[in-house]
């Protein structure tokens, strides 16, 4: 149980991944994604929006424009749209990523304590077949155990692709109108 416990402990801690990417009018060699290309792999995705004023809106159908970003709300269904300025970022989630990292990372920590654990069972300083089926026992229960915990970790808290927008694109876009 103590094993469980610790894998459990490691898998959340390790499984909290995410990717950042900057997103603005032009695309490359200012950002990775243009407001077009963003437009495009929002298709059929529910996100958080992030505003600048520090709050989280739970969206689907999002469009990002030249001067404004629109968005169907997920409780109410009401359409909404706000300037571009006033978005942080726009995170997107995938279950499936984050239970492939899990389980890698579940894996190999679950393996690797698996293994200390079988190493303790028997005397260290001779090699013995009782301490190699030891270790081999808990590198393979060990590495199960993290496989299993880590994929369920994973795709419970998912992969986090963050689409940030810089301010200072926005700025310099009001400037160039004055």
């Amino acid at each position: 149980m103590k094993l469980i416990t610790i894998l459990f402990g490691l898998s959340i801690f390790l499984c909290g991944c995410s990717s950042s990417y900057l997103v603005s009018s032009t695309g490359k060699p200012d950002a990775e994604y243009s407001y077009r290309e963003m437009n495009e792999k929002l298709k059929g995705w529910d996100v958080k929006i992030e505003l600048k004023d520090g709050s989280d809106i739970s969206a689907k159908d999002v469009n990002i424009s030249d001067n404004s970003v629109s968005w169907v709300d997920q409780e109410t269904n009401i359409e909404f749209k706000t300037s571009i300025r006033d978005i942080n970022k726009i995170v997107m989630e995938s279950s499936s990523i984050g239970a492939l990292e899990g389980a890698g990372f579940g894996l190999v920590g679950g393996a690797g304590l698996g293994l200390l654990v079988g190493m303790t069972q028997e005397d260290i300083g001779t090699v013995s077949s009782g301490q190699i089926a030891a270790e081999s026992v808990g590198l393979v229960l060990g590495g199960g155990t993290g496989l299993i915990v880590g994929s369920i970790t994973g795709a419970i808290i998912g992969h986090s692709y963050n689409y940030e927008f810089p301010t200072s694109e926005q700025s310099d876009s009001l400037q160039i109108g004055k």
